[in-house]
């Protein structure tokens, strides 16, 4: 386990808890101000999020970053499972939700951070244990409309063979190959981003179902009632997954909603002070 005093910024330690998550922690600078859990989006990982998680943490946050199922270094999703894989992720960090307990919530607020799938999971653990959540952050969630429980079959094969060319490659080619992708993305950050893509579980790709089953607007205005302050931060370039009717669905929940000019799915990675900016100032405000 991790004992600094100061965050580790680069290469936080990890550790397992009892839901066999594997996690990823990054201290706080005191004075600490609370406690974020951070939800990384499909093929990712808990060490991807580093450029938002080491900001937040110089800033006094103590950030927990699991691997989802089917990634990083956490069990892979079985798929025998009865249950729905969105909702299988959902009971995942709830569980762990159980097991940060009180003293996640006595060190101050505990926040819930989730971008793209991990955003929907955020969203629907907060609504099944508003007694411990104070707040949730939600960088571009990955929400259908028309809303449906199931992903399109087309879309879920191509992500599974793009996944399989991506692990096909040696890393060093496939930090190189992201880093010509995304000319904008932090450097720093791809041999994290190309480590994430090779231990993704092509079988959870393939089934693609990870947005958890309740209505997301419900889940929003639920938030909402349950004076959980929500926020939402998406962009305006190509590949931005809230269109104009998201956005008027989550702003007609209650939930807020900021937009980064410019900035496409990767919300952090595309506009990364504008985005430490805004979820920092809400944050402050949460605090």
């Amino acid at each position: 386990m991790c004992f600094t005093a100061l965050p580790p910024f680069r290469g936080a330690c990890s550790l397992r808890v009892m839901t066999t998550l594997h996690l990823t922690r990054t201290a706080a600078r005191p004075p600490v101000r609370g406690t974020i859990l951070a939800l990384h989006g499909m093929m990712e990982s808990g060490p991807t999020l580093a450029s938002a998680t080491d900001a937040w943490a110089a800033d006094g946050w103590s950030v927990v970053a699991p691997d989802l199922r089917g990634h990083g270094h956490s069990p892979r999703w079985d798929p025998d499972d009865a249950l729905h894989p969105g909702d299988r992720l959902t009971q995942d960090v709830v569980e762990l939700l159980d097991e940060l307990g009180d003293d996640a919530v006595a060190a101050g607020p505990l926040v819930l951070f989730g971008h793209s799938a991990g955003g929907g999971v955020a969203a629907a653990s907060a609504a099944l244990r508003p007694d411990r959540v104070r707040a949730v952050v939600l960088e571009d969630p990955f929400w259908r409309l028309p809303m449906t429980r199931h992903q399109d079959r087309s879309v879920a094969e191509q992500a599974y063979c793009d996944l399989l060319d991506r692990q096909a490659m040696e890393l060093p080619e496939l930090a190189a190959w992201g880093a010509s992708e995304h000319p904008g993305w932090d450097p720093e950050e791809l041999p994290a981003w190309a480590q994430a893509q090779h231990d993704a579980d092509p079988a959870l790709v393939r089934n693609g179902d990870v947005i958890p089953t309740p209505s997301w607007p419900d889940l929003l205005s639920g938030l909402v009632r349950a004076d959980i302050d929500t926020l939402v931060v998406t962009g305006t370039a190509a590949g931005v997954g809230m269109t104009p009717e998201h956005r008027r669905l989550i702003s007609s929940s209650g939930a807020r909603l900021a937009v980064i000019d410019g900035a496409a799915h990767f919300v952090r990675r595309d506009a990364p002070q504008e985005f430490v900016r805004v979820t920092s100032t809400f944050l402050a405000e949460v605090a």
